[in-house]
């Protein structure tokens, strides 16, 4: 919640993910959990994707942003930060029965939990749009030490688990659900796939950077890293497929055994695990003791010089060159992807711009350099926002056709099928239809 308060300018870009700005209470500051649900509004420009706008139904259709122009939208959203333990799930009740998107957040290393699957139900229930956001992909690389065609297939493995839970909860609730209207638009948006939409992110809140397969699909065509189209780049991007560059051909992959590596490894994950090694390998440079793989598998090392007590990493110390390169590669920043570039934080491309940053906002640590550089490599704020416009619906759509039945106006059992009350029953349902169309004419 941090990093999407901080792309307000609410609150700095250093405190960001350590504030806890939402947690505004005492004891849950002390604790360091949410128990309190808190409750604040964004504003975010969305820009949508050209080729979303042949794609007006479907998972992308009841978007907030479906418009047939790509141009840039001011778009306001309200988040709601609702607890996660189960000690507090009126908390989280009370925010399901006020929102129409859900944004469900998932441990890589951890993976699902029995609170994970009742919320999934919960959720389902009230009928929300959900957008699954894959976080703590970092602890795959520096506490688990898998390289990245081994997160790749955790990963996958992930997404596969929670699509056959949400299967199961599917085909319980058709056994009971007796409306057929929109069922299946309904359902179609609990299987997550990263292909087809903007559902899944992939995301580090810790150091503030986040993904989808579209974005970044978009900056590797615009790069020129991959000469494919991003609709169809994206079909490849995350699959056992490999891309050859000498010959410009997708291949298939083979996970016992095969060369090279998934296009999701080399793309997505490879850079962000060469940026993490990079800064340890300067933080050792520069005789400290890296924090990042403290657990890890990169090895600490020790300098030969002996470490200063005012030891900092500059951008020209060793090991922050495969970070400035690795920067080239696949960033999903708004000045690579939009058609129209923000360069409030530009994406440096040479050591002497890394420095500027570095020295503005006064990084000389492994975390504080890492967190800077991977919010303008990939802003998770801008991922996860973007996929809230995309994939949730406005408060109107949502009522119009995915909470028909959650937010609808019940008929009385007073009002029998009599001739006398027939009329009376007539209002009643204008009243239904002014409620799912957020109409509030005097003529209701």
């Amino acid at each position: 919640a941090d990093n999407l308060v901080e792309s307000n300018g609410i609150i700095s870009e250093r405190l960001a993910g350590t504030l806890r700005y939402l947690d505004s209470d005492a004891e849950e500051q002390r604790r360091g959990i949410t128990m309190k649900a808190s409750a604040i509004g964004l504003t975010h420009l969305y820009v949508p994707p050209r080729m979303s706008q042949n794609k007006q139904n479907g998972k992308s259709g009841g978007s907030a942003a479906s418009s047939t122009s790509s141009a840039p939208r001011n778009m306001v959203i309200h988040l709601i930060d609702s607890p996660g333990h189960v000690d507090f799930s009126a908390e989280v009740t009370t925010a399901l029965l006020l929102c129409d998107t859900a944004i469900l957040v998932v441990d890589a290393v951890e993976g699902l939990c029995a609170r994970t699957h009742s919320l999934l139900r919960e959720a389902y229930l009230h009928q929300l749009v959900p957008v699954l956001v894959i976080n703590k992909v970092d602890r795959l690389c520096m506490e688990m030490g898998l390289d990245a065609s081994e997160a790749y297939m955790r990963i996958r493995e992930l997404i596969e688990s929670i699509n056959a839970i949400c299967a199961a909860m599917l085909n319980s609730a058709a056994l009971d659900d007796e409306e057929s209207d929109n069922k299946d638009a309904r359902d179609a948006i609990w299987n997550f796939d990263p292909i087809e939409g903007n559902n899944v992110v992939f995301a580090s809140a810790l150091h503030g950077w986040g993904f989808t397969i579209p974005t970044l699909a978009r900056s590797l065509f615009k790069s020129k890293t991959v000469p494919l189209k991003p609709p169809l780049m994206r079909k490849y991007l995350f699959g056992d497929f490999k891309y050859n560059s000498e010959t410009g051909k997708v291949l298939k992959w083979k996970s016992n055994g095969g060369s090279g590596e998934p296009m999701f490894a080399q793309y997505a994950l490879a850079p962000l695990w060469e940026i993490y090694e990079g800064v340890s390998e300067a933080a050792v440079a520069v005789g400290m003791k890296s924090e990042l793989f403290e657990y890890g598998t990169v090895a600490n090392g020790t300098n030969q010089n002996k470490k200063s007590e005012n030891a900092k990493i500059e951008a020209t110390t060793p090991g922050m060159e495969r970070v400035v390169s690795a920067l080239q590669v696949g960033s999903t920043a708004p000045s690579i992807i939009s058609p129209q570039p923000n360069n409030d934080r530009p994406l440096p491309k040479t050591p002497q711009e890394l420095q500027q940053i570095l020295s503005r906002i006064g990084a000389g640590s492994e975390s504080s350099i890492v967190t800077a550089v991977l919010r303008r490599y990939r802003p998770l704020s801008d991922a996860i926002l973007d996929a809230v416009c995309e994939t949730g619906p406005s408060p109107a759509e949502a009522m119009l056709n995915y909470r028909t039945r959650a937010l609808a106006l019940q008929i009385p059992q007073s009002l029998g099928e009599t001739d006398t009350t027939t009329s009376k029953i007539e209002e009643f349902k204008k009243i239904q239809e002014a409620v799912r169309q957020c109409n509030p004419g005097d003529d209701v």
